[in-house]
């Protein structure tokens, strides 16, 4: 059943070219090359800044044209995603690249913040991922 959130997602796909994964299909997108960014959600009743970093993010990304593959994943898939990559917030954006991890973000930051470490994640070296291949559920989405 479509939501106006989850056609909020398809309009993320089909305006602003995002990808659209299953958790399974994290690590293929993410070793495809160069930087990305993943937008893991949560349902809005939950949490209703999923709306807000859904809206803002395909803008924010534009200060950094042609720099990041973006994706999303649907709630259900973003709980699963979260629990594998140690975030306890929801929104979250995870950026990785050529594979390698980088880093996270949790929540809704605003304007001038959100771009700023849009710029971060582009000159932060690769890490190692969090956790410790055990996935951890958090007990809250949002807060």
């Amino acid at each position: 059943m479509s939501t106006p959130f989850t056609a909020q997602l398809e309009r993320l796909v089909s305006r602003h070219g995002f990808a659209r994964l299953t958790a399974a299909e994290v690590d293929s997108f993410a070793a495809a090359g160069g930087d990305s960014v993943l937008l893991i959600t949560d349902e809005p009743l939950v949490c209703p800044e999923a709306w807000d970093l859904a809206l803002v993010l395909p803008e924010a990304l534009k200060a950094w044209p042609g720099r990041f593959r973006a994706a999303v994943a649907d709630p259900a898939a973003s709980r699963d995603i979260a629990a594998r990559f140690g975030v306890s917030r929801l929104p979250a954006m995870l950026f990785q690249r050529d594979g390698a991890w980088v880093g996270k973000l949790e929540g809704m930051f605003e304007w001038d913040r959100l771009v700023a470490a849009l710029g971060a994640m582009l000159a932060a070296p690769t890490a190692r991922r969090p956790g410790i291949g055990i996935p951890v559920r958090t007990a809250s989405s949002c807060h």
